[in-house]
Formats: C-alpha cells, structure tokens, sequence
C-alpha cells in the first residue's frame, strides 16, 4: 500500500510568483525608461528616452551584470501586450479618416518611396563600407613584413 509523503517541500514555482517575479520586471523597465527620460531632458537630446534606455539596458546585459533570465517574464509580457501600445495611432488614424480617404494613395506612396529610398541608401552604405573595409584589409597584407 502507497504511503503519502508528508514532508515538507520548497514551494514550486507558480502563477503567483510569475506575476511578482514579472511585476517587478516590468516595473524595472519602467524604472530604467523614466531614468533615461530624465537623463534626455537634463542633456537636452533630442532622442527618444527609449534610445538611451536600450542602450542602458543592452550594456547591462552584454556585461553579465543583468542575466537575460531576470527580464524574461517581463520582456515577454510586454512584448505579447505590444498592441496596447499601438493603440493611440490607430486611433488616430480613424479620427483622420477623411484625410486618408481623400490623400490616403499619396500617403501610402510616400511612405513605401521613403521606405524604399531609406533601404536602398542604408544597403549601399553598407555595401561600400564593406569594400572600404576589404580593401584596407588587403593594403595592410600588402605592407606588412613577413
């Protein structure tokens, strides 16, 4: 006959600690977001607070000192919530319905033209770095003792 095992055992982790542990993760990007925003108004740059909170937050994990799984919970929920952030511009987009009605062709045209023109200019910078890069490489082969 089985016996019931009454020890006691650490508690597994579960849906409550989840919701802390993912709390207090995207309370850290709240935290790390209104820092930068700080640090943006105080050096007047004209960045998003985003920008240096990214950059904050990637040097962070790059180094060791933030461990990717201590912001997983919470980078996923925001992640899976990113709609909720889009929401403002559509809502824009419906209260200026009769001007996409009546300009909505050329709107579209301009932002696939200016898309395009970005791509095609950000691919060929890359493009002649890339030889610059190659052909540097091949004169300092070139000049180096053997």
């Amino acid at each position: 006959m089985p016996t019931l095992d009454t020890s006691p055992r650490p508690p597994t982790p579960g849906l409550r600690s989840n919701l802390l542990r993912g709390t207090v993760q995207v309370l850290f990007f709240v935290v790390v977001w209104c820092a930068a925003q700080a640090v943006v108004q105080w050096l007047r740059w004209p960045l998003p607070a985003a920008v240096p909170g990214l950059a904050l937050v990637l040097a962070l994990l790059a180094a060791g000192v933030l461990p990717e799984h201590r912001l997983k919970i919470g980078a996923d929920w925001l992640l899976g919530e990113m709609l909720l952030f889009f929401i403002p511009p559509l809502l824009a987009v419906v209260q200026f319905g009769p001007l996409l009605a009546h300009s909505g062709l050329r709107l579209l045209a301009a932002i696939g033209l200016g898309s395009l023109l970005v791509l095609a200019g950000t691919g060929m910078v890359v493009e002649h770095t890339l030889r610059w890069e190659r052909a540097r490489h091949a004169r300092q082969e070139r000049e180096e003792p053997r």
